[in-house]
């Protein structure tokens, strides 16, 4: 009996595997391109170096933050949930800091072949396998899942949070509403755009509600689950706030009313500017704002005219994620930086691949047409590999540690500290494994007085000893005892005249 159910097993696994070779050919396709040469190409300076810091402190149970990194407009944290979701990798490689690029490709696997399967359960497998190769082959996202950074796993996250509701919505079932509440919650601390998820959701809710009669209280318990849920994944922040006057709210509050956020110039520019870098990074190539504006008419054209669109309530709230993200992104007066479209990228390409199969049902032949599209897709993403094309990577952790031993070779007397110049640059990764080899500088705000200053001058020359930047400046006395150069950085190591 038992035989007879274990050679069952080995026939299901050979009869999976053999329907889904395509899918599994991607997935692997996807695994390499995430993971080959990691740790040669690897980003990992200032920022990433900060927040290694910060987690490797968690990993040593030296400190447990409330917040997370600050947002790059005005003086705002994001949550702390980045922080503690990467932990255990670097954990994992013993504070080797590649370890929080290969969890980042790690996590970024799982959500592809997540959300292949959410999107074959509630469409189908031909535009989950079209969805699933858009994901594969961008090079946006595989950039996101090269190195670690809070908005990076964005797109996944914003991703599962629509799904959520949306299964909250079709099943009524209320432990979707909790996944809902925590997902949103977790995606809102990676970074403060995805708060824009908000307007498309409660748009969809309103424009579908009255398909599914729900009684006032259903609405009032499945919101109350989601609010609870939400505030609960999100309590560090408003703990954070409590303790501090609500500062964090404060400083937020601050960017509308100075009127640091709201664009105030003309709205239809905007929105060209903002839908042309939209399509320009995830199609990788560069377009005109002409071009750019007939694909979202062709979008909209089709999202209004095709019945396939309109049978599909999933694909539907995608859409308006899609297009309401773009209108609503067009008021804020910031830069279009590719991480600032993470939570509607995977949105796009669920639509597109719901576009492509309506296309193939309509007309056989077009299918001769997708191949070409598809080829092109992948020639254009192909040229952006710089893991592949490049002879060499930076090596940026290993320039990193070597710059950070060089100094700890000339045995630094503590209090020391650390300054690049320019005063563009950072010193993040060189801080991390200076605190790894037992050396740890002061705080780059710190207004102590430091009995030595090594400046790291990443410029073809530097006036060391009359460089305006504060720390600098404020160094007493200061002369030049050494130089040396790592790689492509000089650095000056300063001490008082005696």
């Amino acid at each position: 009996m038992v035989k007879v159910k274990y050679g069952n097993m080995r026939l299901n696994i050979k009869n999976i595997l053999t329907k889904n070779k395509l899918v599994i050919l991607l997935i692997l396709t996807g695994i390499f391109l995430r993971f080959y040469k990691l740790e040669e190409f690897v980003t990992f300076l200032g920022d990433q170096g900060r927040d290694a810091i910060i987690i490797k402190r968690i990993v040593t149970f030296e400190h447990f933050p409330a917040i997370g990194p600050i947002s790059s407009i005005g003086h705002v944290f994001l949550g702390p949930f980045y922080y503690y979701l990467m932990s255990p990798f670097l954990a994992i490689f013993q504070l080797d800091p590649i370890g929080l690029a290969y969890g980042s490709a790690v996590l970024s696997i799982i959500g592809l072949v997540g959300a292949y399967f959410i999107a074959r359960k509630e469409l189908n497998k031909s535009i989950a396998v079209f969805f699933l190769f858009l994901m594969i082959f961008s090079y946006t996202q595989i950039d996101f899942a090269r190195f670690s950074w809070n908005p990076n796993l964005l797109p996944f996250f914003s991703f599962f949070s629509l799904y959520f509701f949306y299964k909250y919505f079709t099943t009524e079932k209320i432990f979707y509403s909790i996944f809902f509440g925590a997902l949103l919650a977790f995606s809102i601390q990676l970074h403060y755009l995805a708060i824009l998820l908000i307007p498309s959701i409660l748009v969809f809710f309103f424009l579908n509600i009255s398909k599914r009669k729900w009684p006032p209280l259903k609405i009032i318990k499945g919101a109350t689950v989601f609010f609870l849920s939400f505030l609960l994944c999100f309590s560090p922040l408003i703990i954070f706030d409590l303790k501090h006057g609500f500062l964090n709210l404060n400083s937020f509050l601050k960017i509308f009313s100075g009127q640091k956020v709201l664009s105030y110039t003309s709205f239809l520019n905007r929105l060209s500017t903002t839908n042309n870098t939209f399509f320009s990074y995830a199609l990788a190539v560069k377009l005109s704002i002409a071009v750019s504006i007939l694909l979202l008419l062709i979008f909209i054209y089709f999202f209004i005219k095709s019945s396939f669109f309109k049978k599909k309530l999933f694909l539907e709230l995608h859409f308006i994620n899609f297009f309401l993200y773009l209108l609503l992104f067009s008021f804020l007066n910031s830069f279009r930086l590719v991480h600032y479209y993470t939570p509607i990228y995977l949105s796009f390409f669920l639509i597109l691949a719901g576009l492509i199969k309506a296309c193939i049902n309509k007309s056989k032949p077009f299918i001769f047409v997708i191949f070409i599209l598809m080829g092109i897709y992948i020639f254009l993403n192909f040229k952006k590999y710089t893991f592949i094309n490049a002879p060499e990577g930076n090596r940026q952790i290993w320039r990193a540690k070597m710059i950070a031993q060089s100094i700890v070779e000339k045995n630094p007397e503590i209090p020391y500290q650390v300054v690049p110049i320019p005063f563009t640059e950072m010193s993040g990764h060189i801080r991390y494994f200076l605190e790894i080899l037992g050396k740890t500088p002061l705080s780059e705000e710190s207004p102590d007085q430091p009995k030595e200053l090594y400046i790291l001058c990443y410029e073809k020359e530097c006036d060391a000893l009359n460089d305006s930047q504060w720390q600098i400046a404020a160094f007493k006395n200061k002369q030049v005892e050494k130089i040396w150069k790592v790689d492509r950085v000089k650095i000056y190591k300063l001490v008082h005249k005696e």
